[in-house]
């Protein structure tokens, strides 16, 4: 303490009594005069360090998007794989033609359409949360009621209890319509992962079901998609068929198979994937010791 503010308190002891100086003199010997705190500043949110990752970044067509792998393209149709570690984000990408998920790894995401205020999902998009509709990120895969069918081997659409067991497939077809410029943010703990097929083409509302060469019933149809569950046992196969319109096959769960036609393909994990142009024979099979389950996609053209 200063000898300027301790003479002070000894003129005040002098001038006030002895209680006064015995106030003062507790003050001399160090304790502090009682003072209301000042009420805290509350400290400015964080800025979002995603946000000024992709700020540079360019604004590209889905398919040209890094977290968006395109995997295939034949025509119209386009294959995708979309994986967004926790913590990551996409750039900022444009969805202009109909989509169709499998999504195969869960975590919570965000998007955030061009233009929309931070925090703001913004038309279309769906904020914090998971979801498909209206142009936000590909909603979770769960289970799902399918009808059951199918002629040849392979339960269309089932499992035992008749509810598939693996993920199912949603759709997004507002992009038509309404183009979307958004990007995807994995505020989860886990891998963000999906299957992507889109179909760039006005689609086909006309077309019936017996038309397009399946049997069963699909768990999903607009005019640009038809998805069919085929569940195959160890062993089964579904004997050789075609179809009027492109096939995209997807696996939906664990398990060992095999696609045979113009080209063979092998199914050996969940995101594997096989192509059939219209027309183009092929057949599945079981080649392992356990169930699986896997999606044949119809990419109905325009016609």
């Amino acid at each position: 303490m200063s000898s300027r503010r301790h003479d002070g308190y000894r003129a005040a002891a002098g001038i006030g009594g002895t209680m006064l100086g015995a106030l003062l003199a507790g003050a001399v010997q160090g304790q502090a005069p009682t003072t209301t705190p000042a009420a805290p500043v509350p400290a400015e949110a964080p800025a979002n360090p995603n946000l000024a990752r992709i700020a540079a970044a360019p604004i590209v067509p889905v398919h040209d998007e890094p977290h968006h792998r395109q995997l295939f393209q034949y025509g119209p149709t386009r294959i995708l794989e979309l994986q967004v570690p926790p913590g990551d984000i996409s750039w900022y990408h444009t969805h202009e033609w109909p989509v169709l998920y499998l999504t195969l790894g869960q975590s919570q995401t965000r998007t955030q359409n061009l233009g929309a205020e931070a925090g703001n999902a913004g038309r279309g998009a769906t904020g914090a949360g998971r979801g498909a509709a209206g142009g936000g990120a590909p909603r979770a895969g769960g289970p799902g009621g399918a009808r059951a069918g199918g002629a040849g081997g392979g339960a269309r659409g089932a499992g035992a209890d008749g509810a598939p067991t693996g993920p199912r497939a949603f759709s997004t077809t507002s992009y038509f319509e309404q183009p979307v410029t958004h990007f995807v943010e994995n505020i989860g703990t886990g891998l963000f992962r999906a299957m992507v097929v889109i179909n760039e083409t006005a689609g086909d509302p006309e077309s019936t079901t017996p038309s397009t060469g399946f049997a069963g019933e699909p768990e999903l149809t607009n005019p640009w998609f038809r998805s069919y569950r085929v569940r195959l046992e160890p062993g089964q196969a579904m004997p050789a068929h075609r179809h009027e319109n492109p096939i995209v096959i997807l696996q939906a769960t664990d398990g060992t198979g095999r696609s045979d036609g113009p080209m063979d393909f092998e199914f050996n994990e969940p995101g594997q994937w096989a192509f059939y142009d219209a027309g183009a024979e092929h057949g599945i099979v079981n080649s392992g010791d356990g169930a699986i389950e896997l999606l044949e996609v119809e990419v109905r053209l325009a016609r």
